[in-house]
């Protein structure tokens, strides 16, 4: 059955329990009603193994449009696409995937609802199922954790040799996965980078140019990370970098990007950058940034980031 279920009637998880191949990690549990990973290192990551689920993390949703099992397919790359209350253009991402990915049949794509309140897991849900398509599928959970446990739990059922994430409301086309996915062909990191697109940020409001380039010019001074842009929701990882990155991950919030990138350099990945255009639709979309609020949260996540690496946390 691997890790989908039959049917989106019976997509309801029995037990709590996930058995599929190819898992991440000899066990997941509940923490304060988080999943924390134990035991991913020296794992042997082509075994079956069982991500057990504590009742507080209730009704986690897993679902896909086909009733054939995924067992026997060979899948490339698993492209994960982190949602929270996008109703609103979740219809057209629907469209641009369902188009991507015929022309891709080796790809999956994993929408991950990070306790969405609207009505997206439901027209996610009824979308895919009349595609027919066994390539799309659907992961949903109550509660809110933030954009970067939405893709650790996607990298967790993710089955690709390549794992890569790009914002559920595009706002990077699609058409960008295929250079992402050429770079990781020699590359261990794949990051896009609006600053090496002549016009990347056109058209973006002030504030929001303004808070990137703040969080930039702070990620350089406490991390020492060169790199233009490390938050453009653009990023690609060979299976074995993935794993492990995400094994270590801490931050699930605002900042969780860049703690992979500083993991990354820790480690001694190869990292590729890739231009990164802005999509005309997401320039026109009504910025959430807090200026002084999230600049603050910014500074906090990054002396958290080097104090955790102080402690140890990163070993």
């Amino acid at each position: 059955m691997g890790w989908l279920a039959r049917k989106l009637s019976s997509s309801r998880l029995k037990g709590r329990q996930i058995r599929r191949s190819d898992a991440l990690t000899d066990q997941v549990v509940a923490v304060d009603g988080w999943l924390s990973a134990t035991n991913y290192r020296n794992t042997d990551y082509r075994n079956t193994e069982l991500f057990q689920v504590a009742p507080a993390v209730t009704e986690t949703t897993i679902s896909n449009g086909c009733n054939s099992p995924s067992r026997y397919r060979t899948t490339h790359a698993s492209i994960i696409l982190p949602v929270y209350n996008e109703q609103a253009c979740i219809h057209q991402t629907v469209n641009s995937v369902l188009a991507y990915a015929q022309a891709h049949p080796t790809y999956d794509f994993i929408f991950v609802s990070d306790g969405s309140t609207d009505q997206t897991v439901q027209i996610l849900e009824n979308r895919v199922a009349a595609s027919g398509s066994d390539r799309i599928h659907i992961l949903a959970y109550p509660q809110q954790g933030g954009k970067g446990y939405a893709v650790r739990r996607g990298i967790e059922i993710a089955e690709g040799d390549f794992v890569c994430f790009i914002d559920g409301d595009l706002a990077y086309s699609l058409d960008h996965l295929d250079l992402l996915l050429s770079e990781l062909e020699l590359y261990e990191v794949a990051i896009g980078c609006r600053s090496l697109v002549p016009d990347g940020n056109q058209g973006l409001k002030p504030i929001r140019k303004i808070a990137g380039k703040i969080y930039n010019a702070l990620s350089r001074h406490i991390l020492n990370l060169q790199y233009i842009d490390m938050q453009a929701g653009l990023k690609g990882f060979q299976r074995a970098a993935a794993i492990r990155l995400f094994s270590l991950q801490e931050l699930t919030g605002f900042s969780f990007d860049v703690e992979l990138i500083y993991l990354a350099k820790k480690l001694g990945y190869s990292i590729a950058e890739i231009p990164a255009r802005v999509s005309p639709s997401h320039v026109r979309k009504r910025s959430k940034v807090n200026l002084l609020g999230d600049s603050l949260e910014m500074l906090r996540d990054l002396l958290r980031i080097r104090f955790n690496d102080l402690m140890g946390r990163y070993e």
